[in-house]
């Protein structure tokens, strides 16, 4: 009888596992990314081991380039900070005293708080069996590859250790590697073009607020939505002018570019800030345009000779004129009203084309920003900068999982976690940052400005109509005559 009960468990129990089988929904199962295995970088049918190649691989890839790198990056574990700041004083109110010892008026302080969210990216490598790590095809695949040129690093933004070696021999590296270029590209647009807006309701994936949100105006106070108009930054537009056509009353670019500059100076200067460090940033192809006029420009707003009055004339030579500007283009800076300011290019900038913005725009055409960025005030505190998670604060938490294969890097900027299915694994990466802009009164920039280059540059972003790559990830496997 004891035998028999036994075998009605079992039975039981088998049936109770095979109801659970039918319902799909209910069975939860860990799997590799659904992107399909990893590239193979050695073996057969793979993309370094497929022939007999030379050893030196030369890089013909297009890096994002931005001011990620030429700002601080701060830990924190805050998540909604407030930054305060005096807008002023109100007017006097109250009517002026009568009498000696009657009631004056008075005034109060005013003043106004700023805060900033993170966003959240995170990117997975492939699956890598662990055979695709060793395997080689023969002795005739080597491994010691060196690649000339570089995968990343314009923008600073990219996870220690994740330089460019080993990467041609190393399968995980390179996913790795992989990994770390996406993020780059993504995080260099947020800069500019981040709109938390956009990301999606279960908050995966959420962009921080980049610079085309935060200079701007219509500051109002993080707590009662009252306007901050003391914060306000400087926004102009060049109204889709050319920025080669002859300067008029309305659209002169270094007027434009002059007068903001004049207008945040006062602002610090009259603020008690300075001295204010500031960048200049603009796309590459508005550089390049705006730095072959600007000396002509700048020195007597026209080239040629230009009549002061009947007996004073002003010649600019064209060898002067050409020498200031390949010296403006080798040094990247811009000179404005007796001060020199560093440039720093962009292409996280949104352009507009004239399939993607007004009808002033025709083809061949573009349109972008020009903006004026402070990075320091009173000589050394950051006002523009990066904040992120810092990771390493979990290390309590994590040390209870025991061994958990999760690891952090830089400093607890990146996360990564192993997920291991059988004899494959995959690794994915998050970081969770905001760009913090503590000074919006100090920050300008002007937008609408139109140019002409003779050739568009090529691009970092794979969505761009100048994004160019090529070729192959895997080859086809090799098929050799044999007995069997």
């Amino acid at each position: 009888m004891e035998l028999e009960a036994q075998l009605v468990d079992l039975l039981t129990k088998q049936t109770a596992i095979l109801e659970r089988m039918d319902k799909k929904d209910d069975l939860k199962t860990k799997t590799p990314a659904n992107f399909g295995t990893a590239v193979e970088l050695h073996g057969e049918g793979s993309l370094f081991g497929s022939q007999s190649i030379e050893r030196e691989v030369v890089s013909a890839h297009i890096r994002p380039q931005g001011i990620l790198g030429a700002i601080p990056w701060i830990p924190t574990v805050y998540t909604t900070p407030f930054f305060a700041s005096i807008t002023g004083f109100s007017a006097d109110v109250g009517a002026e005293a009568a009498f000696p010892c009657s009631d004056n008026p008075v005034t109060m302080m005013k003043g106004c708080n700023l805060t900033a969210s993170f966003g959240r990216v995170a990117r997975d490598t492939r699956t890598i069996e662990i055979n695709d790590v060793m395997l080689k095809r023969n002795r005739g695949d080597y491994t010691d590859l060196m690649l000339y040129g570089k995968l990343l690093g314009l923008t600073g933004m990219t996870p220690a250790g994740m330089d460019e070696s080993d990467v041609l021999n190393v399968v995980t590296k390179s996913e790795m590697v992989a990994a770390g270029v996406s993020l780059e590209r993504i995080l260099n647009v947020w800069s500019f073009q981040g709109n938390p807006a956009t990301g999606n309701a279960g908050g995966g994936y959420k962009p921080f607020a980049g610079l085309d949100r935060q200079i701007a105006t219509g500051q109002v106070d993080a707590e009662t939505n009252s306007a901050c108009a003391a914060l306000d930054s400087d926004v102009k537009t060049f109204g889709y002018q050319n920025v080669e056509d002859p300067p008029n009353s309305l659209y002169d670019i270094v007027r434009h570019v002059s007068t903001m500059e004049a207008f945040l100076r006062f602002n610090a200067q009259r603020m008690g800030l300075e001295p204010v460090q500031y960048i200049i940033s603009m796309r590459p192809e508005l550089w390049f345009t705006l730095s072959d006029i600007w000396p002509c420009q700048y020195n007597a707003n026209k080239c040629g000779q230009t009549v002061v009055d009947s007996n004073v004339m002003i010649t600019l030579g064209g060898e002067n004129m050409i020498a200031a500007r390949d010296a403006m283009r080798q040094g990247m800076y811009l000179d404005i009203n007796g001060r020199r300011y560093p440039v720093l290019l962009s292409d996280g900038i949104y352009e507009a084309t004239n399939i993607t913005g007004p009808a002033a725009i025709k083809a061949g055409e573009y349109a972008s920003s020009l903006y004026f960025i402070p990075l320091t005030i009173m000589g050394g505190l950051p006002v523009t900068y990066m904040e992120y998670v810092d990771y390493r604060k979990a290390a309590p938490d994590i040390a209870l999982l025991g061994g958990s294969q999760q690891f952090w890097s830089d400093d607890g900027m990146f996360f990564w976690a192993v997920e291991y299915v059988k004899w494959c694994y995959k690794l994915s990466v998050k970081v969770e940052s905001r760009l913090v802009l503590r000074t919006p009164q100090l920050a300008g920039r002007i937008d609408a400005i139109k140019y002409r280059p003779l050739q568009h540059f090529r691009s970092s972003d794979p969505t761009s109509p100048y994004f160019a790559d090529g070729g192959v990830s895997m080859r086809p496997d090799q098929y050799y005559k044999h007995v069997w």
